[in-house]
């Protein structure tokens, strides 16, 4: 697999002196690759949410990472995924928040009120979902969530400062997995067909759902889907033998004039990638989006992650000459 990040700051940000509110990454193992790419709200409210989309893609790389360990085998890690989808769901949104409130602890001393309650709080964002078992009265119960009220009202005016969406995939040879909250575009090219597979967000459009917002509803905001890797012989099987995978901000598909125009550009990456000449694109992508952000409506930040089956010309030359034998010597 070969494996590309490329992240630019939105050309109208760069008049203004600002920087990119994006985050990308991604992690190559033995059998499977994670990727993940976030969008920081561009709100100048968030004040952090550069910070915040950082975050966001290290922990679902790490997270979906985890899951590989609790099983046998890339198949069962599949299955583990597909099956579990709402609980990683529920990981992420633990675990990002709490690192957001350690992050704003650390960076933020002066704020005396908000370290008095930290560990309450921290406590709390790894208990969000947790159900309590056994009967409780109903004073009992009125307690509780005026206490979860409370609790996550005070985490949400942390959270929101540091707003992201979040879009992340795993990539092996069995299968390809895909979860995401808000917009971005999760797409891969199939045969001669670019497929999205996370529903598409509307173009130009300025609302979305994220990682700063009400915990049951962004629950509920979170999307996924389990794509087995197959050649479609069988009737009952469909198709999927990608050659290229690919996570975007949505700064990236806003840039053309329509999805179709975004759909025939990644399809032509994946060709070159193929063919034989992925390098060209390699040298020139970032070149790409700088000039895509510039000539675009939006001028916003983009950033994709790809992966391919195809080595981009210069890696195959090396593999090769790394496995010819060397020259004897007298």
């Amino acid at each position: 697999m070969y494996v590309l990040n490329r992240s630019v700051t939105g050309y109208r940000k760069r008049l203004k002196g600002k920087a990119c509110e994006d985050a990308v990454a991604s992690c190559e193992y033995n059998d499977h690759t994670i990727m993940a790419c976030a969008d920081g709200h561009g709100d100048r409210r968030c004040l952090y949410a550069a910070r915040g989309a950082e975050l966001a893609v290290k922990t679902a790389i790490r997270l979906l990472h985890k899951y590989y360990f609790k099983e046998a085998g890339i198949e069962a890690y599949g299955k583990a995924l597909n099956d579990e989808r709402e609980q990683i769901a529920k990981d992420i949104v633990c675990e990002w928040t709490g690192a957001v409130l350690e992050d704003y602890h650390n960076t933020h001393p002066e704020d005396v009120e908000f370290s008095a309650r930290f560990n309450t709080l921290y406590n709390y964002s790894k208990r969000i979902y947790s159900v309590r078992e056994g009967e409780i009265t109903a004073d009992e119960f009125q307690r509780l969530a005026a206490r979860r009220d409370r609790y996550e009202k005070d985490i949400y005016k942390k959270t929101f400062l540091y707003g992201t969406t979040l879009n992340a995939m795993v990539v092996t040879d069995k299968f390809v997995f895909a979860i995401g909250i808000g917009d971005g575009d999760v797409v891969a090219v199939n045969g001669k067909r670019v497929e999205w597979l996370l529903p598409r967000s509307g173009q130009f459009d300025s609302s979305t759902n994220s990682l700063c917002q009400n915990f049951s509803y962004m629950l509920e905001s979170f999307m996924a889907r389990y794509v087995p890797v197959t050649s479609g012989r069988k009737l009952t099987d469909s198709r999927f033998k990608p050659d290229l995978v690919m996570i975007s901000t949505d700064g990236l598909r806003n840039s053309f004039l329509s999805d179709e125009e975004f759909a025939d550009m990644i399809s032509d990456i994946a060709a070159a990638f193929k063919s034989g000449i992925g390098m060209t694109f390699v040298r020139q992508s970032r070149q790409w989006i700088d000039e895509r952000s510039e000539y675009g409506p939006t001028q916003d930040d983009i950033s994709f992650t790809l992966c391919t089956k195809y080595l981009p010309v210069a890696k195959r030359q090396n593999a090769a000459k790394s496995k010819m034998p060397k020259k004897r010597t007298t």
